[in-house]
């Protein structure tokens, strides 16, 4: 018989949230190590196999395996064990309090609250007594909140036949999300006094028309819908150009961050703004710019009769006595990595709401961390097989 005590839960989690890892790419963060070591300590208590795997600048993910005897299938539970920065937040960070049945603090919803559940959910395994035929691992990962190196680094050396990730879906089951490609869009000018503008050309004023032209593509993406994540969306992140006052701008350069769907690769969203380009050429021969791709995250989906669903859904009908939800979710994560560069099917399970995620005031319902526990539980023995 499975057992969850809500009392090891709120102290491991508090323990966790206590613990400042935020990214080091972002304002006052110093990183996971400190984090990533308490787990470490709390796999090897619990009787796993633990493994350390230094992804950069002496930062590791974290990696534990309780074997199985063998003939069953593998399952991996995933998480971050970073944080974004706790700028802005109304609460102290790294003090949790509870109020009404909610835990507050960095990280408790973006994901400590699904990485305690996790480790709660093999000790209960564990403590059970039951033996799983296939392996369950439990990795912990670095930089999810930056560049996912963390995740990037584990693929290459851990495997396993399905995944399910911590992210907050409020206990439905993720099996679709967007992706994003980062432009940089420059338009070209001619520099003149600011007295005689018609013997120069105006970069930022042709940069204009580049960003009007952005709200008619935009109303074409009503017709790529995608039934779980929506429709795709394009937004300009940041803008530079021109020098002095009195100067006709020669170069203008704008940022840009397009949201892909399911089934959208980057060549489709290049080619948007090049004809973009093109129209404005041919209706002024004197516009120039180009267009670069930066940086690109996948989207990722997977079918809903793949096995992991199936067991994640029942474990949540036993658990809740309610049918989850298959749902997308219009944020990247680190699914779209296992999906599209292992092809490992990967599902997204977690307690929390993502829009108390990154919050000023950021908390998480204790009982969704422990009914978390529980169908974390029951889906691995279910999964791997006992």
């Amino acid at each position: 018989m499975l057992k969850v005590d809500r009392g090891e839960v709120v102290n491991l989690l508090t323990r966790l949230i206590e613990i400042e890892s935020v990214n080091p790419n972002m304002e006052g963060g110093t990183g996971e190590s400190k984090i990533a070591g308490f787990i470490a300590g709390q796999l090897e208590s619990i009787g796993m196999e633990v493994y350390t795997q230094e992804v950069i600048d002496g930062r590791f993910n974290v990696i534990g395996i309780l074997r199985g005897e063998g003939g069953g299938p593998n399952l991996m539970m995933n998480g971050h064990i970073d944080t974004v920065s706790v700028k802005g937040m109304i609460t102290d960070p790294f003090r949790t309090f509870i109020e009404n049945d909610n835990i507050h603090g960095r990280g408790a919803c973006d994901m400590k609250g699904a990485i305690a559940a996790m480790i709660i959910a093999v000790k209960a395994l564990v403590d059970s007594g039951i033996k799983l035929k296939g392996d369950l691992l439990l990795s912990g990962v670095v930089d999810e909140e930056y560049e996912s190196l963390g995740t990037e680094k584990l693929i290459q050396k851990y495997r396993s036949d399905a995944v399910v990730i911590g992210e907050p879906t409020d206990l439905q089951v993720g099996i679709a999300h967007k992706g994003f490609v980062w432009l940089e869009v420059e338009t070209f000018g001619k520099a003149a006094h600011g007295s005689v503008p018609e013997s120069g050309i105006d970069a930022i004023a042709n940069m204009a028309k580049v960003i009007t032209s952005l709200g008619t593509l935009e109303e074409s993406y009503t017709k790529k819908k995608h039934k779980l994540v929506g429709v795709p969306n394009i937004h300009s992140s940041a803008i530079q150009g021109g020098s002095e006052w009195s100067i006709i701008p020669d170069f203008c350069r704008l940022k840009l961050e397009r949201r892909t769907v399911p089934g959208e690769i980057s060549s489709i969203v290049m080619d948007e703004i090049n004809q973009i380009f093109r129209r404005l050429s041919k209706e002024d021969p004197l516009f120039r710019a180009r267009v670069k791709k930066v940086f690109e995250r996948q989207p990722m989906e997977i079918a809903s009769n793949e096995t992991v669903v199936k067991n994640l859904r029942l474990a949540i009908q036993e658990i809740r006595r309610t049918t989850p939800r298959l749902i997308g979710v219009p944020y990247w994560t680190d699914a779209s990595l296992f999906v599209n560069k292992v092809s490992i099917p990967t599902c997204l399970f977690g307690p929390g709401d993502i829009n108390l995620a990154h919050s000023a005031d950021e908390y998480i319902k204790i009982g969704d961390v422990v009914d978390s526990a529980k169908i974390y539980a029951l889906a691995a023995q279910n999964f791997c097989g006992t």
